[in-house]
């Protein structure tokens, strides 16, 4: 009997994780190889940033939240990891935040010290033509502006994974 209980739990646990797994694929609406469409973001700093300014770069759009953990987890590894490791190549890192309130976004920014430049996204244009839910959520853009490689959440793996993928792609 106790095997047949222990079956039937991984059985749940496995048909929740398939089910999870479907939700996040169907609720990515850009995915691998797929050109990124023309858009505008507001930057924190007043200035704005189109898909056009981007032409002919290797670009990680991170979508964001301050009140999500993960976010602020995988935020604490993208200046050493990404910005500082990338810089000087045709790579932009866009980070685009997706709370309620600007205000809040530059808070939280000047309380941890990240002194680079965020976009904020606080209707969810942007966002909404990636994806549907979940963050963080990660895009990477070739330079030709089609989408290489995306994630969802953070783990400190598939951070790495992304971190490579950037790399080989400037190689190119």
């Amino acid at each position: 009997m106790k095997k047949i209980v222990s079956l039937i739990c991984a059985l749940v646990a496995f048909c929740g994780v398939a089910s999870a797994q479907g939700d996040i694929e169907s609720s990515t609406l850009l995915k691998k190889g797929m050109p990124v469409p023309e858009f505008t973001v507001p930057m924190l700093d007043g200035t704005t940033l189109n898909m056009a300014q981007l032409e002919g770069k290797v670009v990680l759009v991170n979508f964001w939240a301050t009140w999500c953990p993960p976010c602020r987890k995988e935020f604490a590894r993208l200046q050493k990891d990404i910005i500082d490791r990338f810089n000087g190549e045709d790579f932009v890192m866009l980070p685009i935040a997706i709370d309620d309130n600007m205000e809040t976004v530059k808070k939280f920014m000047e309380k941890n010290g990240y002194t680079f430049p965020v976009a904020f996204d606080g209707n969810k244009t942007v966002y909404d033509i990636f994806a549907e839910k979940y963050v963080p959520r990660n895009f990477i853009i070739e330079r030709d502006g089609k989408i290489a490689f995306h994630t969802v959440g953070y783990t400190p793996e598939e951070f790495d994974e992304m971190v490579e993928g950037i790399a080989k792609l400037l190689e190119e």
